[in-house]
């Protein structure tokens, strides 16, 4: 892998604090001391959005050269998925996923695992091949067209009361709940790397697209 890719799987730094254990802590939107991401979500709502086909035709290149870095030289044909009966459009490795609605998982804190996920998650999983019904990495945006956030696994939600949200809402914009897009991470994309890796990677390549991003430092968590 060149150096230009290794260098996408590095977090920002200033996405963290030092704790007193010199621990790294992520940086909360509640801080009423540290304002560092709630004045970067400021920062990027004042840029123009960037149109939705360059997001995700900058996040296409970026996934189609992790395949050739992983010995992989073929495109993905598909061109339609089904969820909750309405037909999305595939273009190259992402689905444009409009006017569905989605269901939160349930964590069960005793098992230490999440007993409930939406069934449109196996139905991705099962067209794409995937391990894990959680393999994918998702964007959504604001109704001004921004990104608002890069996340990865099953939980794909508009609730201001998560971090992405206090924070659209702080930049007084609304979550486009029309809208998601999602990236399944087959076995061609990831090689040896884990899901987190591509999602800290997609946000730092957007980003150094001049893509703007709400929730600026959401790749890095």
């Amino acid at each position: 892998m060149d150096s230009e890719l290794k260098k996408l799987f590095e977090t920002d730094k200033t996405a963290f604090y030092p704790k007193q254990n010199g621990d790294l802590g992520c940086r909360s939107v509640k801080n009423k001391y540290d304002k560092t991401r709630n004045n970067k979500s400021k920062e990027q709502a004042k840029l123009e959005a960037t149109p939705l086909k360059e997001v995700i035709g900058y996040a296409n290149d970026l996934l189609e050269r992790f395949k050739l870095d992983n010995g992989v030289n073929k495109e993905n044909i598909r061109a339609k998925i089904t969820l909750d009966d309405i037909e999305h459009s595939i273009l190259g490795n992402g689905i444009i996923v409009k006017d569905c609605k989605w269901t939160p998982p349930v964590y069960d804190k005793i098992k230490s695992e999440y007993i409930y996920h939406d069934s449109k998650y196996d139905a991705i999983k099962d067209e794409f091949e995937l391990q894990n019904p959680n393999d994918i990495v998702w964007l959504k945006f604001t109704k001004t067209g921004h990104l608002g956030v890069v996340a990865q696994s099953f939980d794909i939600n508009f609730s201001n009361d998560l971090s992405s949200g206090k924070l659209v809402e702080e930049v007084t914009y609304e979550w486009d709940e029309s809208l998601v897009l999602i990236f399944p991470l087959t076995t061609d994309i990831l090689g040896e790397h884990q899901c987190k890796d591509i999602e800290t990677a997609i946000g730092n390549y957007l980003i150094s697209k001049g893509v703007p991003i709400i929730d600026y430092y959401s790749h890095n968590y």
